[in-house]
């Protein structure tokens, strides 16, 4: 799944869940669960030499630049309008944990060897992921978005 329905879940789960002692861990947890949702990455069906070159790199900067942005804007919405600086917190640490799987697996993609550390994460994500095609596996995660979106405006805690 891209970065940015991944990140979108997080936010929805720390506006749903104030407590970030369980909402940061199933943030990271449900990173998994969305990979088994159908969808189409910018690594679906790609050898590793195919992700470092063309326009993947650039896709997948563009994706990065994305989150981060929803990430923040949330966090920063929640803090400078709202004034509640342990929800914008929250946010952030969600957010975070919610793609913190795919960024520590960035060494596996970019460096010429894997790093033994991380190898169990590679197999597990690997093992997890459910490919669809276009464009089928980008309205999966567009559904994933909306759904989020309306958790996270509906939330009184963002009113």
């Amino acid at each position: 799944m891209l970065l940015t329905p991944h990140t979108f879940v997080g936010v929805a789960i720390a506006t749903a869940i104030p407590n970030p002692f369980i909402a940061v861990p199933l943030s990271f947890a449900l990173h998994f669960a969305g990979d088994m949702v159908p969808h189409w990455d910018f690594f679906s069906n790609t050898r590793k030499e195919e992700r470092l070159v063309g326009w993947r790199p650039l896709a997948v900067m563009a994706d990065l630049v994305i989150g981060v942005a929803v990430g923040l804007t949330f966090t920063l919405h929640t803090l400078w309008v709202l004034h509640n600086p342990h929800l914008a917190l929250n946010i952030f640490l969600c957010g975070i944990a919610s793609v913190l799987p795919d960024a520590l697996e960035g060494p596996y993609i970019y460096m010429q060897k894997n790093p033994k550390i991380l190898n169990w994460l590679t197999k597990t994500q690997s093992k997890m992921q459910f490919q669809a095609p276009l464009p089928w596996g980008v309205i999966t995660q567009i559904f994933v978005i909306f759904v989020c979106l309306s958790l996270i405006l509906s939330s009184a805690r963002l009113s």
